[in-house]
């Protein structure tokens, strides 16, 4: 097995899909296909299973992806070592973050580590954190930026802390406040503890659920529509219309309520040198 045989089994685990795996190694499909029946016969069981929903990994399958992707990046590593030339670095960089942090940082991010390290092929999955968590853990991505507190015994960084704002598509009373539409988006556990506690702190009636949502980006367009309130870390006040009314919200002793951004990572993984250098890069980015 060879280079190319690396690449088909990162690409098809993005994909799931032989057709859009030949067009990105300019193979055509049956080729592909008999390269895939040709692994099977040399590993000798069984890799991939076929359905109509796309190609899935046998456990065997993601054992030998695993190798696959180690196997790949040192020969990219190799490579940069012989030409000596940083800033054409290569390699598979697999990114993990919440939904709202994708939303207000991830472009200005990827836009600085892109242009300086054009070579990396980057893919970025967006999902809860505690759902991030579990990737990383499985090692299905090198690593994530998770919002909150999550319970993660390896490589931890703080990047941030970003109050929490409310935002209302009226003038905030909190007299009339349990009356009005309340909007909320999907998230991890720990964020729901901390606005149903805050809720609890200021209000003696439930709040009256309008809506939930998939992703806080539509809960603050909601928002903007005239409807509603919601509670959103503050990096994603510039998605506000203007009109919107937004107080930062304080627990009982008058501190603001916080919503960390965490960068999280299993420590071997530093041995790849696209992650350790965005690691780096987000140090850098977030001064920490």
């Amino acid at each position: 097995m060879n280079n190319t045989d690396w690449k088909i089994l990162i690409y098809l685990r993005e994909e799931r899909s032989i057709n859009k795996v030949a067009k990105r190694l300019f193979m055509t499909q049956p080729s592909l296909t008999y390269r895939l029946s040709q692994m099977e016969k040399e590993i000798g069981c069984p890799l991939f299973i076929r359905t109509n929903k796309g190609v899935h990994f046998t456990d065997a399958g993601n054992r030998l992806f695993s190798f696959a992707e180690k196997e790949l990046q040192q020969y990219q590593d190799m490579k940069n070592y012989v030409t000596h030339e940083p800033n054409s670095i290569s390699g598979v960089l697999r990114i993990g973050a919440s939904q709202s942090f994708a939303q207000s940082h991830m472009p200005a991010i990827l836009k600085g580590f892109v242009d300086k390290y054009s070579d990396i092929e980057i893919s970025l999955t967006t999902d809860t954190s505690d759902e991030l968590v579990k990737l990383v853990k499985k090692e299905d991505i090198h690593l994530a930026i998770v919002r909150g507190n999550q319970e993660w015994p390896d490589a931890d960084i703080l990047l941030e802390d970003a109050p929490l704002y409310l935002i209302s598509a009226k003038k905030i009373d909190y007299s009339t406040l349990p009356d009005q539409p309340s909007i909320r988006y999907r998230s991890d556990p720990s964020l729901d503890e901390l606005r149903t506690r805050w809720w609890r702190q200021n209000f003696t009636d439930s709040p009256h659920f309008m809506l939930t949502v998939s992703d806080c980006l539509t809960c603050v367009e909601i928002v903007n529509q005239g409807l509603g309130h919601s509670l959103i870390p503050a990096d994603l006040l510039p998605k506000c219309a203007p009109q919107v009314n937004r107080e930062m919200i304080y627990d009982k002793q008058k501190r603001p309520l916080l919503r960390p951004s965490h960068l999280i990572f299993k420590q071997p993984m530093l041995q790849s040198t696209p992650v350790r250098i965005f690691v780096d890069y987000l140090r850098s980015y977030f001064k920490v």
